[in-house]
Order: structure tokens, then sequence, then C-alpha cells
């Protein structure tokens, strides 16, 4: 049990949460969901043990299983800054200490045995569950210097300062005050080195990007604070609307996706983005665990649709969902980009600040990246068969590159496959600023293609767009 969950740690650590929360559930793990909580520590460290800690974490009280128990100890230890971050060079691990066979020996604090007991402290008022002072059997032997017996015993109470309340030469093996424990344990060790996992790469943005989209930034001129429309269709008089939100209407205001423009940051739409959100009213985002992105190519051109690599695993800091996207690429519909084809396109990047607006910060998704490229529309119905089951699912978020003032009053799915009949296009060019604007638009573009998903989704008649600004 302790060696599958380092293993786990080392799956969270380089593949993100619900990688981990997967494979400890219903993957190869699942023996830790069934597990009750234990105590244990998780650490990370180099070859050199405890002279190379990069992270150290007890498990919080009050979880419901080992699992839950081991995914909080991964999130706590890389928050932890006491100990600096490990080099490129660095075999690192994971080493999970479960604990057992405690015994309270406060009233004989001399006994334990250096290398075999570890020690937990609790101060007055302290809950024993949630102890400050936890020291594993490594971590004792190693205070204690190699002595044993006594000698030992006093080497460690002292340099402890588990008895601080005392003079210093009172004799250490009397009994604590009343209000401080003092327990012994033994630890059962599991390790796993991060080396052992595929190699996994990240998607960043290039230095390129980054300045073409302070340029682009450097260009857009403030604009009024628009109030937000509480009406089925905006008023043609008003501002021109930016974004759309998509709702279920048996589940009050749970939105299902939010339209947004293609061009991103490009033209600063992260801020009116975010400014909508804190003026609207909607439920259901504090259970979503998926966020699907559909975006229109503008920098290469793809057959369909495209997905990430099976060797990228993260776009920044937000992990790809391995699972869903491997279950899409088992279609064999979809086009796979490599992680350095992927990074010349700017489609999804451009919408990854209003994707982390969305949710709350400390709200933990995967994403799912779809890139729509030349898509006929007899060869869309693939995509919308593996999409819309998606949709129907509170845990899933849509976010659509699309132009929000294109949808009309109502919306009619049954045309669903087959928009060629429409005289007006659901989605105009990217403009200049990202300077393809002689590119052809693709026959079947990200919010058509979302549309002919939606016209195939479960209970389709409860959706309805009712949100603009």
């Amino acid at each position: 049990i302790a060696k599958t969950c380092a293993l786990l740690s080392c799956v969270q650590r380089q593949l993100g949460y619900f990688a981990a929360l997967h494979e400890g559930s219903v993957g190869s793990g699942s023996v830790i969901s069934r597990a009750p909580a234990l105590p244990l520590v998780l650490t990370w460290e180099g070859v050199g043990e405890l002279e190379e800690v990069f992270g150290m974490s007890l498990a919080p009280s009050g979880t419901s299983s080992l699992l839950q128990s081991l995914l909080s100890c991964v999130k706590q230890t890389h928050v932890d800054q006491r100990y600096g971050s490990p080099g490129e060079d660095t075999q690192l691990q994971a080493k999970v200490s479960l604990l057992r066979d405690f015994a309270d020996i406060s009233a004989e604090p001399s006994n334990w045995s250096p290398g075999l007991h570890g020690l937990w402290y609790c101060g007055p008022g302290e809950n024993v569950e949630s102890a400050k002072q936890v020291y594993l059997p490594d971590v004792v032997h190693s205070v204690a210097g190699g002595e044993s017996g006594m000698k030992g015993i006093s080497r460690v109470l002292r340099a402890l300062a588990l008895w601080q309340d005392r003079g210093k030469d009172e004799d250490v093996t009397a009994p604590f005050p009343s209000g401080h424990t003092l327990y012994r344990f033994e630890a059962v060790h599991g390790t796993c080195l991060v080396a052992n996992l595929p190699t996994m790469k990240t998607r960043m943005v290039s230095q390129m990007h980054e300045k073409l989209n302070l340029l682009a930034q450097a260009q857009i001129r403030p604009i009024a604070d628009v109030e937000s429309i509480e009406v089925e269709k905006p008023d043609q008089d008003d501002a021109r609307v930016q974004f759309a939100a998509l709702t279920a209407r048996s589940e009050g205001t749970r939105v299902c996706a939010f339209i947004v423009p293609s061009t991103g940051t490009y033209t600063g739409a992260q801020v009116s983005f975010r400014e909508g959100l804190s003026r609207e009213t909607f439920t259901g985002l504090d259970k979503v665990r998926r966020i699907f992105v559909l975006a229109p190519v503008c920098d290469c051109y793809i057959d369909g649709c495209g997905l990430p690599e099976r060797r990228c695993a993260w776009y920044g800091s937000v992990p790809l969902d391995l699972v869903v996207l491997e279950k899409l690429r088992s279609s064999k519909a979809f086009t796979e980009l490599t992680v350095e084809q992927d990074m010349t396109e700017r489609a999804i990047e451009v919408l990854m600040p209003l994707v982390d607006n969305c949710l709350d910060v400390e709200q933990d998704f995967t994403l799912v990246p779809v890139l729509v490229g030349g898509l006929m529309s007899r060869n869309a119905e693939q995509y919308t068969k593996l999409l819309a089951p998606y949709l129907a699912d509170s845990a899933n978020l849509f976010v659509v590159a699309g132009d929000a003032e294109e949808l009309g009053d109502s919306i009619d799915l049954d045309r669903g496959m087959d928009p060629s009949d429409s005289p007006r296009r659901w989605m105009k060019e990217m403009p200049t600023l990202v300077g393809n604007s002689d590119e052809l638009a693709p026959v079947f573009d990200a919010l058509e293609l979302f549309l002919a998903v939606l016209a195939q989704a479960p209970r389709r008649e409860e959706f309805t767009f009712n949100r603009y600004w």
C-alpha cells in the first residue's frame, strides 16, 4: 500500500490531481480508494534522503479515505517552500510513510528505541489528530547521532525540545507534565522514483507569442463598462456583445458553456469576461472538474479536429485530462499535434486567461483542448457524437471560440449537421490583429461544431442561450 501511494504521488506531481484521482479510484491503484484514512507522511527527497529533502507533509485529519489523504498531502508539499526546489538532474522520489502501532508513552517518555520508533508530540490544547510535531523514525535516528539506549533517548528529547516547560537539568525520563502527550509509532515506507513514470511534456507559450500578445494589447483602446443584458437577445442599440452563456433551464442558472471571442487576450477579452462574470449569477461552476476548449486554428492547417499528442500532459500549469483525451484519440477521428506543432498555434493559448477566470482560484480542473481545422459539414457528425455526451454532465464546462453576436433569438437545433443553407456565418475570420486576415475560414468552424454538438446532446431542449454581455 505504501508503494502504491508513492506511485500515485508521482502521478499527481507529473500528470495532475485528477490523473492521480482516476488512477487511485478505478485504475491500478484502486485499493487506495477502498482503504480507510491512515496517518501518513509524504516526503519528496533525492538520493541523499534526509540530506536532500524538497518537501514534507503530514496527512490532514478528517479525510474519508486514504486516497483523499494522499492527494491532499501532495498538494501541501507542492506549495512547501521550506526546502527549495529540486534541480533538473535530481533523482527525485516520493517516499510515503504509513504510521502504525501508536502507543502513549507520556508517563514513560524514554520507552522507545532510536531507529525503530518515531515520535508524535501534542502540546497543551492541541488536537491529537493534527499534531504539529511529528518525527519519523529516520529523523529520530539521525538526531540521536547513532547513539542507543538512554544516551540516545536523552539526546533526542532534548534536541527536539519536547520538554520545553521543564528545567534544562531535569530528568528527561520523568513523566510529561499534564497536557503534554507523547506517542511512539512505527512506520512502513514505500518509495517511487519520479523517473519511473513516462517522460511527459508541457506546452508553454513561446517568447514570440508573448511579444505578439503584448503588442496587440498595447493597441487596445479603453472601452466603457457595459452592464450585462438579461434578455434572450441583446438590443441592437447596445454595445457589441462579446460573450454568451448557455444554461440548463431545468437546473436554474447552471452554466454549461461560454461563447467567447476567438481573439481572446489579443483584444483584452479576459478583462470584460471577468467583469461580466462578477455581475452575473451562475450556478454549477463549483461542480466543474473538466473544461473543454473549442477553438478554430489560426496559425496552421489541420484536417478535421486536432488534439495534443500523448506525451503532452500540461498546458502551462493546467493539467490535461489524459483519460478523456485518450478516449477521443482512440476514435481515430482526430489529428494528433506534437508539442512543437501545438506551440506554433495560438488558438487555445489566447483563451487560457479566460478559462482561468471561469472557476475559483483554488478549484482543480483538467483541460480538453480541441482545435477545429478544415472540417467539412459531412465529416462533422463523428465529432458531435463523441462530444455530445459530455455536454449534459454538470462536471464539464465548454468554452467555445466564436461570435456571440451571431447567435439569433432562437436556434434551430434540428438544422444540426447541415448549416450550409444558412446565409449567415456563425463566426467571422480572425481580425488582422493576429495577422491571418487572408486565410480562408473553415467550412465548419468551432461555434458551428459546438451548435451541432448541442443538437446531439441528451435533453437538448433544456439548453438556452440566455445571458449576454
